[in-house]
């Protein structure tokens, strides 16, 4: 009987042969009862992060009291105390504050370009009297001239008077700029009277008349205070001073005219003025402001005729026109019988020469030449100019060209045009809407 063996299978492969080391490394990996922590390579764990230290607390802006302290640079007496009412200013959370206060943590003592770079930028009254107040502690003496123009400037610009005239007082010497600050200060806040009777202040303070500068913004101001109280005997008096110092020129000659302008029925003076101003012309350029104030008068007392001549005089002198003065004398023109030819200056020249100067598109000079076309009956260069309109038209646009196609009995274009103006999310004006009505019945 032949001897048999016991054969696997001729499909079964023998498994290979693993290496003992090899064997017990993955095993360990694959058992799911070891612990990564006996593994024989264990991981490294990196080191943990201490904590960040505490952050310090941000110094607050030291803020002078009545009791005596003495100064990192060791350069104020400390028996003086600065004055009471800036010892009361509230610590500042500008920056100003906080280069203020990152000074003193690392006594560093400011110089005066600081303080004046730093008032320059402040944007509120508490952000100036903190700053007033850093720098009262360091001066008790008395701030230097640069430091009390800037600090009286930058009360006046926020537009805190009261605290602009207490630096104001305090300043030992007061020059021409101070005075116009504190005068233009007044008037910018309506304080008419007051800047009228410091303006007499300074007039008769020699030191206030010798800057050339401060007393031109002085002489402005008051004559923009003069025309709002309607005070005329001063504003003639200034009239006076000025033609004395041979300054009827520049902005103090547009303050001039506008004063006599805004008076009522004294264009004849601003005239006057205005012809003084044409003397001066070759040193001096008359500021477009004066033409521009004077046609506006001439406009509202119906004085048409001499509001075109006070143009042509502008255009002939070389004056370059912005939108103020085309869309004023457009106004004329829009009113005025004798709008085909005037001296040789009429409204399609004026409508040439806002397209040259790329002014068509502007809103108001868009608008008086709607408003001038609409008035003659021209509605094809109404609508053309209307179309040049850059943007979106105003609702005196809209109006205008509305108001044109209704009186021209064009009431179809009329209606299309309060439908796309509704459509912009404008409301027309009942004028508008009745003069539509009104021409859809006839």
């Amino acid at each position: 009987m032949a001897r048999c063996s016991h054969a696997k299978p001729f499909s079964a492969t023998a498994p290979p042969l693993v290496p003992r080391r090899r064997r017990q490394l993955s095993a360990n990996a694959t058992s799911p009862a070891i612990s990564t922590s006996k593994a024989r390579f264990p991981a490294l764990n990196k080191p943990a992060k201490p904590p960040p230290p505490p952050l310090l607390s941000r110094p607050k802006l030291p803020v002078p009291t009545s009791t005596t302290t003495t100064d990192t640079a060791g350069d104020k007496d400390p028996t003086k105390e600065p004055p009471p009412e800036y010892a009361s200013a509230p610590p500042s959370t500008s920056g100003a504050g906080d280069v203020l206060r990152l000074m003193d943590a690392l006594a560093l003592p400011p110089d005066e370009e600081l303080y004046i770079s730093l008032l320059r930028d402040c944007a509120s009254t508490a952000e100036v009297a903190a700053v007033h107040a850093h720098v009262a502690r360091r001066h008790a003496g008395g701030l230097p001239p640069p430091l009390a123009n800037r600090v009286l400037h930058s009360y006046a610009a926020c537009g805190d008077t009261e605290a602009a005239r207490r630096v104001f007082d305090e300043m030992p010497a007061r020059n021409g700029m101070a005075w116009a600050t504190m005068v233009s200060a007044y008037s910018d806040g309506r304080f008419h009277r007051d800047a009228m009777r410091l303006f007499a202040l300074m007039c008769h303070d020699e030191r206030g008349l010798t800057d050339d500068d401060g007393l031109a913004h002085a002489i402005v101001a008051v004559l923009r205070s003069c025309a709002r109280a309607g005070e005329l005997r001063l504003s003639e008096q200034v009239h006076a001073l000025v033609v004395k110092k041979g300054r009827v020129c520049g902005d103090i000659g547009s303050a001039l005219v506008q004063l006599y302008c805004e008076s009522g029925g004294l264009q004849k003076r601003g005239r006057q003025v205005l012809a003084m101003m044409m003397q001066r012309h070759c040193q001096v350029l008359v500021p477009e402001a004066a033409w521009t104030s004077l046609i506006t008068a001439c406009h509202r007392d119906s004085l048409l005729d001499e509001a075109i001549d006070v143009f042509r005089d502008m255009a002939s002198a070389g004056v370059p026109r912005s939108s103020f003065s085309l869309s004023s004398i457009l106004a004329v023109f829009a009113e005025s019988k004798n709008h085909q030819q005037h001296h040789g200056c009429c409204g399609r020249q004026v409508h040439a020469d806002t397209i040259k100067r790329g002014m068509d598109t502007n809103q108001f000079v868009g608008s008086g030449l709607v408003h001038m076309y609409a008035k003659q009956g021209r509605l094809a260069d109404a609508a053309r100019a209307f179309q040049a309109i850059s943007g979106k038209p105003d609702a005196v646009c809209w109006n205008a060209m509305a108001m044109a196609y209704a009186r021209g009995g064009r009431y179809r274009e009329a209606t299309r045009v309060m439908y796309q103006m509704k459509a912009a999310g404008m409301n027309p004006s009942e004028e508008m809407t009745d003069a539509v009505r009104l021409a859809c019945f006839r």
